[in-house]
């Protein structure tokens, strides 16, 4: 925060194989296996981080400790670098479908838009910019919901917006549990759920 695909359904899978779908039964079509593996682990990966260092900011600040945002400064580098180098990894054999070409599209948009806002927070302080910030990410990740018609994501991306309302009314440590929490809903459990869902292909 302050560092801040899917499958072409096979006809051998039944539709009780497929609980997560949206009401048309399917998951978006042409997107790999492999790219559905990508995208849940970017979720899980994102998420998991995010959370670490929401958790141990909000642990350090109660602790006393002089800087308790270190976390953030660590962490978010650190973990743009992994990202940056699994995405080469896997850019040669990128899907050129057209939901792969979305999720692509919306992941750089995303990005985009989240550091303005993170560059804003230094205007506007990081009690305003937090839940501007979690509601970025309910709106992305409902976003990739409808693409990927993956109902988690849609769920977790609702309730990510809705404690991005909920941290409007709370003090700044507070925020810090709710974007874990966020986290948690719309990242770590959505993309364990969309890893399972690849192991279907």
């Amino acid at each position: 925060m302050k560092n801040l695909a899917s499958l072409s359904p096979s006809s051998a899978i039944s539709s009780h194989a497929r609980p997560f779908a949206l009401a048309s039964g399917q998951l978006a079509e042409a997107v790999t296996p492999t790219e559905l593996r990508a995208y849940a682990f970017t979720y899980v990966f994102r998420g998991l981080v995010v959370m670490v260092a929401a958790l141990s900011n909000y642990a350090l600040e109660h602790a006393g400790f002089a800087a308790p945002w270190l976390p953030w400064m660590v962490l978010m580098p650190l973990a743009a670098v992994v990202q940056a180098v699994r995405g080469r990894r896997q850019q040669s054999a990128a899907s050129t479908s057209t939901a792969a070409k979305q999720m692509r599209l919306l992941q750089k948009s995303f990005v985009l838009v989240l550091l303005i806002a993170v560059a804003s927070a230094t205007q506007i302080g990081w009690v305003n910019a937090h839940p501007l910030i979690l509601m970025l990410y309910g709106v992305g990740t409902v976003a990739a919901g409808r693409v990927l018609g993956f109902r988690p994501l849609l769920w977790g991306g609702a309730a990510c917006g809705l404690l991005g309302a909920i941290a409007v009314v709370v003090a700044a440590d507070t925020q810090l549990l709710l974007i874990a929490g966020a986290m948690l809903v719309s990242y770590v459990v959505p993309g364990y759920l969309l890893h399972q869902r690849s192991r279907t292909a």
